[in-house]
């Protein structure tokens, strides 16, 4: 082994330093997959393993789908719960640190954003989101001081900011139709420019899961963006479905 210089190794980490400033970060937001933890609302559907399941297979799409990004931004995952989750390789696991979800985000954009040039996070719930919104996320950033991506229920997908301020996230109305409205509100009022993004629907109530599933078994493209989820909703037929199951499916057709 040869030893190297105290004054070599703090050149190379400078130099690792001024890498990952010029490049970007995603992260992706993530409870840990644990029974009556998550996707409390898909209960009554799926049960309480059901539902830890389609959020375990809709965490493994999203992160199959920032994957393609290695190369051009570091990646991350921000975990609630333990700590101790196998991601694939590459990915940096931080905790999220905060009271709720706006204190969250804003721990983790404060980390970013003094290490890397920007960054986008995403959450878990939007298991037809291209690949190619990511990079259009990005490439926005460029330009706008930050982007949001919304979900037509009036929350968002995607947040992507080039700066932060303390108290950006605050006053926001989390899982309501003004989650989005709210945020940006509060970016315009900082004089932030803003991008936003193509709609893209989430997962987050019975309903959305039964419209899901329809639209996965007709439309090869639609799988091709969610396998893992794919296969989760394939296995969950109508011969397994429980009687609060098949009532949800009764109102969802009686509803189409």
């Amino acid at each position: 082994m040869i030893p190297i210089p105290n004054g070599s190794a703090r050149s190379s980490r400078a130099r690792a330093s001024k890498r990952a400033a010029s490049v970007s970060a995603v992260a992706v937001f993530a409870r840990v997959p644990a029974p009556e933890k998550v996707k409390t609302r898909l209960i009554p559907l799926l049960g309480a393993a059901g539902a830890a399941g389609l959020h375990a297979a809709l965490l493994q799409d999203t992160l199959h789908k920032v994957s393609p990004f290695r190369a051009s931004a570091a990646r991350y995952l921000y975990l609630q719960g333990s700590r101790h989750f196998l991601a694939p390789a590459g990915y940096k696991i931080a905790p999220q640190r905060g009271a709720d979800l706006g204190a969250r985000l804003g721990h983790a954009f404060e980390q970013l954003l003094k290490r890397h040039v920007s960054a986008i996070v995403i959450g878990t719930d939007s298991p037809l989101l291209p690949v190619r919104a990511l990079g259009t996320a990005l490439g926005e950033l460029r330009v706008c001081d930050a982007v949001l991506g919304p979900c037509p229920d009036g929350g968002y997908y995607l947040l992507g900011l080039r700066r932060y301020e303390g108290g950006l996230l605050r006053g926001i109305r989390w899982g309501t139709r003004f989650a989005f409205r709210d945020t940006l509100r509060n970016l315009l009022r900082r004089q932030y420019c803003c991008s936003i993004l193509e709609p893209c629907p989430d997962v987050d109530r019975p309903h959305d899961v039964l419209n899901l599933r329809e639209r996965l078994s007709r439309d090869a493209a639609a799988r091709r963006l969610a396998p893992a989820t794919w296969r989760f909703l394939r296995a969950w037929t109508g011969t397994n479905l429980t009687p609060d199951q098949k009532y949800c499916t009764a109102v969802s057709s009686a509803r189409g």
